[in-house]
């Protein structure tokens, strides 16, 4: 797979799940507007590297790249009232491997009640 082939992914199941928690004019032509920017991108020697290398290139065992879908719900009455301003992003940084990625950010904190446990 590409990072291109991954945002497809990603895009199809926003809408599904999305879809499923009430977000009934979601489609695909909208959804964008929850989910704006790509799911991915290289990463290297800087935080943004590669910019020049295509998002459609197959992925190979030491390419390394970022997995971070965001969903940011405008204050907009066309999505449900109780999800109105709120986001969220997931990021992770992966290495491929031969069968599986390589999580590089396993320790990251993701979970909502070790993030609320950072607060105090």
């Amino acid at each position: 797979m590409s990072l291109e082939d991954i945002h497809g992914v990603t895009v199809r199941g926003l809408l599904d799940q999305l879809k499923a928690i009430g977000f009934a004019n979601l489609t695909s032509y909208n959804i964008n507007e929850l989910f704006p920017h790509h799911v991915g991108h290289y990463i290297g020697l800087d935080v943004h590297d590669c910019p020049g290398y295509s998002r459609r290139e197959v992925l190979k065992r030491g390419h390394c790249v970022t997995v971070e879908p965001g969903v940011y719900v405008p204050d907009d009455e066309r999505w449900p009232k109780h999800f109105r301003g709120m986001g969220v992003r997931i990021e992770d940084s992966i290495c491929v491997d031969e069968d599986a990625p390589y999580i590089l950010t396993t320790e990251a904190v993701k979970e909502v009640v070790d993030i609320e446990a950072l607060r105090d």
